[in-house]
């Protein structure tokens, strides 16, 4: 859909006067399809508060040993819609890339009970979008049928010999956080742990960069 790199200005009568924050903004516009938290964003633009801007889509969320973990709402740091997909679509690259029976043995999807109307987000639309990537791509989906305790989805991914789950979740944060947890099969080592969080946020990036759909 677009490149982060490139010049497309929003109109001078809504620039905010930053060239790397309009081209955020610009992507942001372009790329979200939910409708609360794309309107977040265009009330922050039409507001004219370009801090919070800047705080929202001049950052990114980054993989760390549990996975993703923030607050819902809009932005590249937040957990929504658009960062799920560009997220998992990161975590397809690299087990794609690193597991030849990736797609024979397929991933595990868990959610919680979590959800925020402001920003129509919820565990389970989360999950929905994760597992819909995944399909997109004939990737096998074991998708829980209603929403289960984090333990389910790592003892799913051993029971079925799938190479790694996501939990939806952000366990015992506050409410308006969620997460993204991913599980690896307990026979990957622990390097390749260390090396799906540091290549997945590298993937993600790549993801960003040029945005695809699911």
């Amino acid at each position: 859909m677009g490149d982060v790199n490139s010049n497309v200005p929003l109109t001078a009568a809504r620039s905010t006067g930053d060239a790397q924050l309009d081209r955020a903004v610009w992507q942001w516009l372009s790329w979200d399809k939910n409708q609360k938290t794309k309107e977040q964003i265009e009330n922050l633009l039409q507001n004219g508060k370009h801090k919070e801007l800047r705080d929202r889509l001049c950052c990114r969320l980054t993989f760390g040993t549990a996975g993703l973990r923030s607050a819902m709402g809009a932005g590249f740091c937040y957990i929504n819609d658009l960062t799920v997909i560009q997220s998992t679509q990161g975590i397809y690259k690299y087990l794609e890339r690193s597991f030849s029976d990736f797609k024979q043995r397929g991933f595990v999807v868990g959610y919680d009970t979590r959800g925020q109307v402001t920003s129509n987000c919820s565990s389970k639309k989360l999950a929905k979008l994760t597992a819909a990537v995944l399909l997109a791509k004939d990737v096998p989906v074991y998708f829980f049928s209603t929403y289960v305790p984090t333990p389910f989805v790592p003892y799913a991914v051993q029971q079925l010999k799938a190479v790694a789950g996501v939990m939806i979740t952000a366990s015992h944060n506050r409410k308006e956080d969620n997460g993204y947890k991913v599980k690896l099969n307990s026979e990957v080592c622990n390097a390749s742990v260390k090396s799906l969080h540091s290549e997945s946020n590298h993937d993600v990036g790549k993801t960003a960069r040029k945005q695809s759909s699911i």
